[in-house]
């Protein structure tokens, strides 16, 4: 690599060009064979009955929401340590997005701050697999047995991780996965929804296309309130190519983890990330809890690693702490997530990146660190 070391890099090539071309040439670029393609190997992926593109991570969640008519007077419980976008969507069909605090060691949402938030207004439970951490899905479950409510998982960093053998995507009524180049597999931007429920299925391909029937019996439009979220062929093309690589995108990405695992244990006022019990993590994001220092820390280091070329980023928001959502029910109770704010960063995870690259982003981080708490 050059003396810059990005924080993330597409895997892309021949074959995403070439598919492209493929899609160009056959002047046909909306939603199209490709597309379809790209649905049936992602069913594969997460061993899931049916997957549906869309044009972004968000826009599934909404259509998701929608498809279990969940809306005005209704809420969803969502952890606060998420991209805006988790909130977005809850409130976005007109629900009521309801904060719970999230595990201090695996930045996912805490179980029992979700038991206390339930009430008869929870009309789900919208979970984050975040930064590619798979969830526990059975304690979850429980809960929404009890309650009677769907899980909609906020399963954009998930691609590839598991939990006891089960795919993310796998585990829950809807997961939803994001195509941004900072997810393990991209197309730019786009999304896909995975599900085994039939009717919710059935929903989502008619809102997302016009209100049409999937089924394609009769003739017409059955749904009022419905949208397109179609997703191009062209875009669809990439995703084929990338569903080729998954395996050697998220091996390679374990293998970067392993090092930096080895690495860190040297140096001091750093933890690196935990993995759920029984979790098989795809570290789309490889986050570190910087423990020395204060609150300001973690901010001047970004900084000071910039200026030596390593770029790094924040893990996510608290969604509390935003003028968004600063005045969202249960934002008072939050408050692993804002720490987790303030303190967690994120390291290069580059799939072109070698040993010698790793060992300079931890002795920088390293040196840093000495330098800012000296």
């Amino acid at each position: 690599m050059s003396d810059r070391i990005p924080l993330i890099e597409p895997v892309v090539g021949d074959q995403e060009l070439e598919n492209v071309r493929e899609v160009l040439e056959s002047g046909y670029m909306t939603q199209g064979p490709f597309a379809e393609e790209f649905e049936e190997k992602f069913t594969e992926l997460c061993d899931a009955t049916h997957a549906i593109t869309v044009t972004s991570c968000t826009t599934g969640l909404e259509l998701a929401l929608e498809a279990y008519d969940i809306g005005d007077g209704d809420q969803v419980v969502i952890p606060d340590f998420t991209h805006p976008a988790t909130g977005n969507a809850v409130e976005h069909v007109g629900a009521e997005a309801v904060l719970v605090d999230v595990d201090r060691e695996t930045y996912n949402i805490d179980t029992d701050a979700v038991r206390d938030a339930m009430s008869d207004d929870t009309a789900a439970i919208m979970p984050v697999s975040w930064g590619g951490q798979p969830l526990d899905h059975k304690p979850l479950q429980a809960i929404a047995d009890e309650y009677d409510v769907p899980i909609i998982e906020d399963a954009a960093c998930g691609a590839g991780a598991e939990f006891e053998g089960h795919a993310v995507g796998s585990q829950f009524d809807v997961s939803v996965f994001s195509f941004h180049p900072r997810k393990v597999l991209t197309t730019g931007e786009g999304g896909m929804i995975t599900t085994d429920d039939d009717e919710a299925e059935r929903a989502m391909r008619s809102i997302k296309n016009f209100g049409t029937d999937p089924s394609g019996d009769g003739f017409g439009f059955f749904r009022k309130d419905a949208t397109n979220f179609r997703f191009s062929d062209i875009l669809a093309a990439v995703g084929v190519a990338q569903m080729e690589k998954r395996a050697d995108i998220v091996g390679r990405r374990r293998e970067i983890a392993a090092l930096y695992d080895d690495l860190l244990a040297e140096v001091e006022g750093v933890t690196a990330p935990a993995v759920v019990e029984g979790g098989t993590h795809n570290y789309q994001s490889y986050c570190v809890y910087i423990e020395a220092g204060d609150d300001n820390l973690r901010d001047d280091l970004i900084d000071t690693l910039g200026e030596s070329g390593i770029e790094t980023q924040i893990g996510t928001y608290a969604l509390s702490d935003t003028e968004a959502f600063e005045d969202a029910k249960g934002a008072e109770t939050v408050e692993i997530s804002v720490e987790l704010q303030n303190n967690l960063l994120t390291l290069p995870i580059s799939h072109s990146m070698d040993e010698a690259d790793q060992r300079r982003v931890v002795d920088e981080l390293s040196s840093a660190i000495d330098e800012l708490t000296a």
